[in-house]
């Protein structure tokens, strides 16, 4: 066949296949039939123990999530205005909405509330180059809301290691912190408030070694607080003065701003929160000092016995009294009354999960195939965040979660193949029958509880039969004239 001249003939390629740079999440029939018996069996688990099931929306106001959780979210929510201008967010966590469902008392009954749930959370994860972004994963988990002290926090800690162990999961490390002793060290170093809230952001870089720990002194330096260079006028006046003198100073400066709305802090609180800052100013030994510590606390890791051992002599180096290790030791004693199922507990107070609101005892769950996110879960202690929400006080509460997907990475093959109770299913075909003949047969298996497949499409027998064979099926029903059936094993 001749072309026409400078006319190209007309090649047909394939396409390329599509790539969104996202790892999406999508589950074949055998992977749901994992992930739902992974979430059966741990929802089970769970109400066994007094935890009831609550749902929450997966659409929630920004805010909600930024309120108390901080900066550490923020770039990794998936955020957009909805058609009202308002700011809203696909939930990046479980733990918010409970609570705020608790504090709007949408949630109520006698303390302490215990409750669980399972759903999608979303959050951006660069996995790798290869699988691209990931954003979509499934999470259970349990929140024990009104319960403070150490056997609170051991039950919590124990529910997420006994569930994951019950299912088969083996070689789990659990990785214990604890935010209110942490904080307590660097308090008792003599660090101003600004110092210590650096430093504890700082720990999480310092973990990376001594390029890590040397960033973060360059950063100290560059903030002003390692060398004597000299301070703001403002600041100097503020700790010469007398605190009566130092507030009327201060209410001056901002008569303005304490005239205009505040949001929930009073002119007065404003006024203070202001001059006390003013006054604090960090002395460069003393947080160098801090920065040394914490250098070495981030490296005294390891099996809680031995850890404890490690600190207790780090506490007497930096002359620290023993006794503000008091409450991890009263968790580490609540904690060996349940049998975690082998799993290793490894006792780190360098750690940090990444989410402001934690107040108490943190955890991780950690496996050594697990190496990029999601992580097989963790959680903590949050004791200001019921107020923080709208609540009318303070409420001790704590939770954890863990990720279905990586719980169905670590189990072995086959899992939850087994209480599948498939029943008998059948292909109904229509020969030399009306496709109504058909259609009534396949109603008839149905109502007695069989799996009946329609064969829309037109087959020959042995069509049909090795259809039949690649869909697992083991018999195949012919309608006939009259609705006579010719049953065949496949």
């Amino acid at each position: 066949m001749a072309f026409a001249e400078g006319v190209a003939p007309v090649t047909h390629s394939r396409p390329a296949p599509y790539n969104s740079g996202v790892a999406n999440r999508d589950l074949s029939p055998a992977q749901w039939r994992r992930h739902d018996a992974i979430r059966s069996r741990l929802r089970t688990f769970l109400g066994r123990r007094g935890y009831d099931s609550v749902d929450t929306p997966v659409l929630e106001s920004t805010d909600l999530f930024l309120r108390k959780s901080g900066g550490e979210l923020a770039a990794r929510m998936y955020s957009f205005v909805d058609p009202a201008g308002r700011g809203v967010s696909l939930r990046p966590e479980f733990t918010s909405s409970v609570v705020r469902a608790v504090a709007e008392g949408n949630l109520n009954g006698p303390l302490p509330l215990r409750v669980q749930y399972a759903g999608p959370v979303f959050r951006y994860e660069h996995v790798s180059d290869d699988l691209g972004t990931a954003l979509e994963f499934e999470q259970v988990g349990a929140e024990l809301i009104g319960a403070g002290g150490t056997a609170a926090d051991a039950e919590v800690i124990a529910l997420a290691v006994q569930g994951l162990s019950l299912l088969g999961v083996k070689g789990l490390t659990v990785r214990l912190g604890h935010v209110g002793v942490t904080k307590a060290l660097f308090d008792a170093l003599g660090l101003t408030e600004r110092a210590r809230v650096f430093v504890l952001a700082s720990l999480a870089e310092m973990r990376q070694g001594a390029d890590g720990a040397a960033a973060v002194r360059q950063r100290a330096e560059d903030l002003g607080m390692l060398s004597e260079r000299r301070r703001a006028s403002l600041t100097m006046l503020a700790t010469r003065l007398e605190a009566d003198d130092a507030h009327q100073m201060v209410e001056g400066f901002l008569a303005d701003v304490v005239a205009s709305d505040t949001g929930q802090r009073s002119p007065e609180e404003i006024v203070l929160r202001y001059v006390k800052k003013l006054r604090q100013v960090e002395d460069p030994a003393t947080v160098y000092r801090a920065l040394e510590f914490a250098d070495e606390l981030v490296g005294l890791s390891g099996p809680a016995a031995d850890a404890r051992g490690w600190l207790g002599r780090l506490m007497t180096n930096y002359g620290l009294d023993d006794s503000l290790l008091r409450p991890l030791d009263d968790l580490l004693e609540a904690l060996s009354r349940y049998d975690l199922m082998g799993a290793l507990t490894v006792l780190d107070l360098g750690a940090a999960r990444g989410i402001a609101y934690y107040t108490g005892a943190i955890f991780d769950i950690e496996h050594a195939s697990v190496t990029t996110p999601p992580s097989i879960g963790g959680g903590g202690r949050y004791d200001s965040l019921v107020r923080a929400f709208g609540g009318d006080r303070d409420m001790p509460a704590l939770g954890y979660a863990v990720s279905v997907d990586r719980i169905a990475d670590l189990l072995p093959a086959g899992f939850g193949e087994e209480e599948q109770i498939a029943p008998p299913r059948v292909l109904v075909t229509a020969k030399e029958a009306s496709l109504a003949d058909a259609v009534a047969t396949a109603e008839r298996l149905r109502a007695q509880g069989i799996a009946a497949e329609l064969d829309v499409v037109p087959r020959t027998d042995a069509e049909a039969a090795r259809y039949a064979k690649q869909r697992g099926m083991e018999t195949i029903m012919r309608v006939g004239r009259e609705g006579a059936i010719d049953e065949r094993a496949v």
